[in-house]
This record gives structure tokens, sequence and C-alpha cells, in this order.
């Protein structure tokens, strides 16, 4: 199992679908689900039968993207390994931005040396798998992110060294990384 799937909370607006599909189009192997009404235990079920070793489940608030959670698929059902608060999300649609013509392989993470940027960059190895001071190859996403405060980074996608996908301001929650002791 190596692909991730990619879906909603259980009543998304038209901006996290949107996210969604967004997301799947620039995470490698990644596969957008429609949720309807399953339960997080029918997820984990479909998540396997689809060959998934990971689930995004995008959630929202007032209608906008709110939180995004990285979940692993064990047998005992989905752990929650990885969070992001989402702060901010302008989508490739709104930037008027391509998606990636093809699927890309992997994702390749630059960070502009800042703490909480290295921090974001640890946890988008544990979430997708990422590498980190790797060329890129041509089939390759590359996540570069930026500090904008002590506990804020911007993420922009690049594919081919062209801006691609959305756009996102992430933030920390209390423990980003599950599994590690809190601060």
């Amino acid at each position: 199992m190596t692909g991730i799937l990619v879906t909603t909370s259980r009543r998304p607006t038209p901006r996290i679908r949107s996210l969604v599909k967004d997301l799947a189009s620039i995470l490698p192997r990644a596969e957008k689900f429609t949720r309807g009404h399953y339960s997080m235990v029918e997820l984990s079920v479909e998540a396997r039968l689809r060959g998934a070793d990971k689930v995004v489940v995008v959630g929202g608030k007032r209608g906008n993207p709110s939180i995004i959670r990285i979940y692993k698929v064990t047998d005992e059902g989905l752990e929650n390994t990885v969070s992001f608060i989402v702060k901010g999300v302008a989508l490739s649609r709104e930037l008027k931005r391509p998606l990636p013509e093809m699927s890309p392989s992997r994702i390749i993470v630059e960070t502009d040396g800042n703490q909480i940027s290295n921090e974001f960059a640890d946890a988008f190895i544990k979430a997708f798998d990422a590498k980190v001071f790797e060329r890129p190859r041509e089939t390759d996403i590359v996540a570069v992110l930026a500090a904008e405060s002590d506990s804020v980074v911007r993420v922009e996608f690049r594919f081919r060294g062209s801006p691609v996908g959305p756009r996102l301001r992430l933030a920390k929650p209390k423990r980003m990384v599950k599994g590690e002791p809190e601060e």
C-alpha cells in the first residue's frame, strides 16, 4: 500500500471540496474520494480496499478549510499522525494556476531555514514521505516553506519550476506530529 486517499469532513462546502481536488492533484499517488456519510471506520476500510496507506481529511469552519489531518491506515483503523491548522488558502482556480498535468512521483521540501519552517518540513516528511535536500526530478512537486511568523508558514507548490496548485498558510497546533512529547 502506497497511496493517499484525500477527502473532506462530513459536510464539506464547495471551497473545501476544491481544496481537496487541489491537494489530490499535487500529492504523490493521491486519489480524491467523495466521502458522503462514511464514518472514519468505513473510510479506513475504503482506504485499504483502494491500496492507500494514508488518508488526508480536510475539515472546515464557517465554510472555509480550517484543518488538515493526515491519518495512517492501520489494521485497527485510522491513526492521526500529523495535523495542520489552515490559517489561509488561495485555491489554484483563484490564483489562476494550473494543476500538474501528471501525477507527481514525490514531494521535495525546501525551507527558508527558519526554525518553524524546519518543523513543518519534518511534519511533511512524516505525513507525505517527503524528501529534503534532494535535487528535484522532472516528475517531483517541490513544496517551498517560508516562515511568516514564529507559528505560521506559507506553502507554495512548484512543478517543473512553475507555481501550481493552492497556496496555503499553515499554523502549528499544540502537537503537530502525533506521538511526540508536548512542548
